[in-house]
């Protein structure tokens, strides 16, 4: 897993928590969906696509479930030891026929505003961002798809694609990405529920509408720091 994630910046887990235990977190994030629980952060990225931060504020179950644990896990093994520490989480959704792509970017530069400059560097085992499916999902659905290896570069351009440049909830994209990634080389990850991806901070990703007219994508999103590099 981790030589995986060293050479191409990402990796794919086919099975990181079993199918019985994704229900606690379906029931929990469909509640969240119908705002039967009030979650200070549930907003739309860009004005587009749902996005709820920080679930684990107001829900037991993602406070502490089987599928955190499992994340700690793996990133314990990229991190060589240390303490994987949960940064933030969010959901993500995109339901049947929503026509909303997420764009190529790299999370790194979400961390200024408008958007962190091209040129910065992020160490690969810094952080790490875990994408869980409580779905199957697919390219019809809107999959994780990433281009390997280019984490070891400088942060690409970045541009606000969607949204108000001075919101938190802004949507990044990567200034004309068919110029400056090698998209030939894409991999489009297809996951069961229950499956996982995991990504380096400079990791270019993208995700595209979800197509499909009766399938759900909900996806659960967990960042996690190295606390004993951050101490």
């Amino acid at each position: 897993m981790a030589d995986a994630f060293l050479e191409q910046g990402f990796a794919r887990i086919e099975r990181l928590v079993a199918t019985a235990a994704l229900e606690e977190l379906r029931h929990d994030y469909d509640a969240i969906l119908r705002r039967e629980v009030d979650v200070p952060g549930d907003r739309y990225l860009g004005g587009l696509i749902r996005q709820v931060m920080n679930p684990h504020q107001v829900s037991e179950v993602f406070r502490d479930n089987a599928a955190l644990r499992s994340a700690i896990e793996v990133a314990r093994e990229i991190f060589e030891g240390g303490k994987p520490t949960r940064l933030f989480d969010m959901l993500i959704y995109k339901g049947p026929g929503c026509p909303d792509e997420t764009p190529w970017h790299q999370d790194l530069s979400y961390a200024a505003m408008p958007f962190l400059g091209a040129g910065a560097r992020s160490s690969g085992r810094a952080l790490l961002q875990f994408w869980i499916a409580l779905d199957d999902v697919d390219e019809e659905t809107g999959c994780m798809t990433f281009v390997p290896g280019v984490y070891r570069d400088p942060l690409l351009p970045h541009h606000v694609a969607a949204g108000d440049p001075a919101e938190e909830h802004r949507l990044l994209g990567i200034t004309d990405p068919e110029r400056n990634l090698p998209l030939r080389d894409a991999v489009a990850c297809p996951l069961p529920a229950g499956g996982a991806t995991v990504h380096a901070y400079n990791t270019p990703h993208y995700t595209g509408p979800n197509r499909s007219r009766t399938r759900a994508r909900r996806a659960y999103i967990v960042n996690l720091v190295d606390g004993a590099k951050r101490a």
